[in-house]
């Protein structure tokens, strides 16, 4: 295992002392304390989700979609936005708008 931050070998202590049982704690991928074997959840997350908070009012009504792609996707779409002067925003609006037409399926019309 990794070198424990102090938050980890805190757990650890408190967990001996509750219990008189030794563990060894790690982070999971979500960040959830558990034993080496990852078999035992220890704690839980803190917050699996972010907490309502501010949103710009230019993001309402709006959803986020992401997608990982080959660097070059980035590099054109930059190159499209300098010729332009648009934003990554419309020209991606504006390419899935042309997909949509491509397979017949409604376009969407921005206000």
């Amino acid at each position: 295992m990794a070198k424990q931050s102090p938050s980890m070998k805190n757990l650890e202590e408190a967990i001996k002392a509750k219990t008189g049982v030794t563990a060894q704690v790690g982070l999971s991928p979500r960040g959830i304390a558990v034993n080496e074997d990852h078999n035992n959840i220890l704690t839980t997350p803190v917050r699996d989700k972010p907490t309502a908070g501010y949103m710009a009012p230019s993001r309402e009504g709006k959803t986020n979609i992401t997608a990982y792609l080959s660097p070059g996707f980035k590099s054109s779409l930059r190159m499209v936005q300098a010729q332009t002067g648009k934003s990554l925003q419309t020209i991606i609006a504006e390419s899935l708008n042309d997909t949509f037409v491509k397979y017949n399926v409604p376009t969407v019309r921005e206000n």
